[in-house]
């Protein structure tokens, strides 16, 4: 499968290649003068001129408002006592201590040179039969 996608994609490229090498391309370009006086004149706006906007020296600092913030204040939930007793709401959990149980110290589940091994393979006629893999 991989020789034959391999040869059609070369076979793809060189005709390609073929192709493109026998293209003319004679009276294709583009004349410049036919590009040109497309657009069309600037025309000056007032705001181009207008001294305000582009002389940033007569700007007075008396034109900007500074903004005040209002005082912060102390509220009464704010000092209240009931509002900061958090440990009331919350019961602690006691978590139980650990035990040993018998399968923790158990010879068994630790030794593990005890353990049987899987049993080997071995060849089975079926394996071998002709008729099987035909």
């Amino acid at each position: 499968m991989k020789t034959t996608m391999r040869k059609l994609t070369a076979g793809a490229f060189v005709a390609f290649l073929l192709l493109v090498g026998n293209v003319r391309a004679d009276g294709t370009e583009l004349k410049a003068s036919s590009r040109e006086n497309i657009e069309t004149t600037l025309q000056l706006e007032n705001w181009m001129i207008n001294e305000t906007i582009w002389n940033t020296n007569s700007i007075s600092i008396a034109d900007f408002v500074q903004e005040t913030e209002v005082s912060l204040e102390i509220e009464n939930w704010m000092t209240r006592e009931e509002t900061w007793k958090v440990g009331e709401l919350f019961v602690e959990e006691t978590e139980a201590g650990m035990k040993l149980e018998s399968w923790m110290t158990s010879e068994n589940t630790w030794n593990l040179n005890k353990i049987n091994a899987e049993e080997k393979l071995r060849v089975e006629d079926w394996m071998v039969n002709n008729k099987a893999w035909n």
